[in-house]
């Protein structure tokens, strides 16, 4: 994180927004107070282990805090806003069988961020890279899409396109999520399957009030679901989750040695905010949110199935649509007023919820060597880099979509 990179007002801003002092801060995100006060005077900016942390406590998304457009983010970007030094993600994908053959350490992943050649292994292997990329998506906690996405913002120049290791039945790749579960002793095991039901009713009470109209909260806020509050049961009572865990039979469902090792295996991650209650005053309160690999161990152990979308990281057939009319306009440009919420998904510094980030692959702009007038809608490096990768895969994929004219254009 450089400090021109970050934001002491956005900060401030948010600070205030949520009601916390400077040594509550300093406390939840695990820094002195003087760093804080650092932070907010521009004397310094928070360390790559800071800053994930800091997001999660005041809830925002890192261009809130660093200026940083959505759809723009490279492999050091999601590794900062997970909250790991380069050490720590390095360690965390070494931990794969495969990984430790390769060799993979600290090295190895700053020279992917860095767009350099990667010593000890064939960085051409799309395979290979494939199976970083799945790595990294996890460690970091973000869709693969997302991932592969970042990964060629930072390596432009890589020949080959990293392809995922496919999942098919009865493949160790499938068989893994059960693997998981079978590690996991039977507290660990009722503590996750609780908290992926309690999960999946959240994810439904959201589908109905967008269905009825309602606006669609943001994953990273819905899926935070409170676990225990930090006062006498008898005042406070039971969170839902708790009330979930005593019907399972665990007499004591707190935060312990089980919530510590699902978060260990990356299964969930923890919060730590507080909230006022009548009669009671302010407490402390942990939250609990289910990862994605907590969702696949889950579904895979309780036989829940899980539909299939299209595949990461392609585009639906609207979406690829509507990228293939921007790429036909080329340097002239797609009239601004596309419809619906694909700018939502496609463009730079634009996001329904976080749930589905923005790809970043298209921009609204004035067209080269204009500076007023009408907008208009082109291709990011990004977008067209993204065409020129898959257009085999999606003319097979979606063929009713015409793109007999597109290597023209993108060029």
């Amino acid at each position: 994180m450089t400090e021109t990179a970050f934001s002491p007002s956005a900060l401030a801003r948010y600070i205030e927004r949520r009601g916390l002092g400077t040594a509550e801060l300093a406390r939840a995100v695990g820094v002195s107070e003087r760093a804080v006060q650092y932070w907010l005077a521009g004397r310094s900016a928070p360390g790559d282990r800071s800053f994930g942390r800091l997001l999660a406590v005041l809830r925002c998304d890192a261009q809130e805090l660093c200026g940083r457009l959505r759809g723009t983010e490279t492999l050091s970007d999601l590794r900062r806003d997970a909250g790991l030094e380069v050490g720590q993600a390095a360690a965390a994908v070494a931990e794969r069988p495969w990984a430790r053959d390769l060799g993979f350490d600290v090295g190895k992943l700053r020279a992917l961020e860095l767009g350099r050649a990667v010593a000890g292994w064939d960085g051409e292997s799309p395979e290979m890279a494939g199976r970083v990329a799945r790595a990294l998506a996890r460690v970091y906690g973000v869709p693969e899409r997302v991932l592969l996405d970042a990964w060629r913002r930072s390596r432009p120049v890589d020949g080959a396109v990293p392809i995922l290791p496919r999942r098919e039945p009865g493949s160790g790749e499938a068989s893994g999520p059960l693997a998981v579960w079978e590690e996991l002793n039977e507290r660990q095991r009722i503590y996750l399957a609780c908290l992926f039901w309690q999960d999946q009713e959240e994810e439904l009470l959201q589908q109905r009030s967008h269905a009825r109209g309602g606006v669609r909260s943001a994953a990273r806020e819905w899926r935070r679901m409170p676990l225990a509050l930090d006062a006498p049961k008898e005042l406070v009572g039971l969170t839902r989750l708790q009330e979930r865990l005593r019907h399972e039979g665990v007499r004591d469902p707190g935060v312990g040695s089980s919530v510590a090792a699902l978060r260990r295996r990356g299964l969930v991650t923890t919060y730590r905010d507080r909230v006022y209650i009548d009669g009671v005053g302010e407490v402390a309160r942990t939250l609990v949110e289910v990862t994605r690999r907590g969702r696949s161990v889950a579904r895979a152990a309780l036989k829940v199935p899980n539909s299939k979308g299209t595949p990461a990281p392609l585009l639906s057939r609207w979406l690829w649509s509507v990228l293939v009319r921007v790429a036909r306009a080329g340097g002239v440009g797609l009239d601004g007023s596309l419809a619906g919420r694909a700018p939502h998904a496609l463009a730079v510094g634009r996001s329904p919820d976080g749930h589905n980030p923005s790809r970043g692959f298209i921009v609204l702009r004035h067209p080269d060597g204009v500076d007023s007038g009408p907008y208009f809608w082109f291709l990011t490096d990004s977008g067209r880099q993204h065409v020129k990768d898959y257009l085999g895969l999606y003319q097979e994929l979606y063929p009713e979509v015409g793109t007999s004219d597109l290597n023209s254009a993108i060029e």
